[in-house]
C-alpha cells in the first residue's frame, strides 16, 4: 500500500466512478490510468477487452495477464504501464 500511496502523491487527481466509467474514460484517452484491488473477473472481463482494443494495458497488479483466477487489476495507457508496474512492486524486488 505504501507503493500505491507514493503513486497517488503524484497524480494531478484521482476520482472514484461506477465499475465500469474509469475503464472507459481510459480507452479514450481521458485517464492515464485505473488501479483496483478486490475485483472479481466476471466485473472486469469485458473492460478487459475494451481497453485492450483501445490500445491500453490491462494486467493485474503484478504485471501478469488477467485471468479467472485475477483479483486486482492495473489497466493503463502503454507507455505508463511499465513506469506504474515499477512502482507498485519495487518494494518486492
Amino acid at each position: 500500500w505504501a507503493s500505491l500511496g507514493n503513486i497517488l502523491s503524484r497524480a494531478n487527481r484521482t476520482r472514484g466512478y461506477g465499475d465500469y466509467y474509469h475503464y472507459h474514460r481510459l480507452a479514450s484517452g481521458q485517464l492515464d490510468a485505473v488501479i483496483e484491488s478486490d475485483v472479481n473477473i466476471l466485473d472486469i472481463a469485458a473492460l478487459c477487452l475494451i481497453v485492450q482494443e483501445a490500445g491500453g494495458r490491462f494486467t493485474d497488479l503484478s504485471g501478469d495477464p488477467i485471468g479467472l483466477q485475477s483479483t486486482t487489476v492495473l489497466a493503463s495507457a502503454p507507455a505508463l504501464h511499465g513506469t506504474l508496474l515499477e512502482a507498485l512492486n519495487w518494494e518486492a524486488c
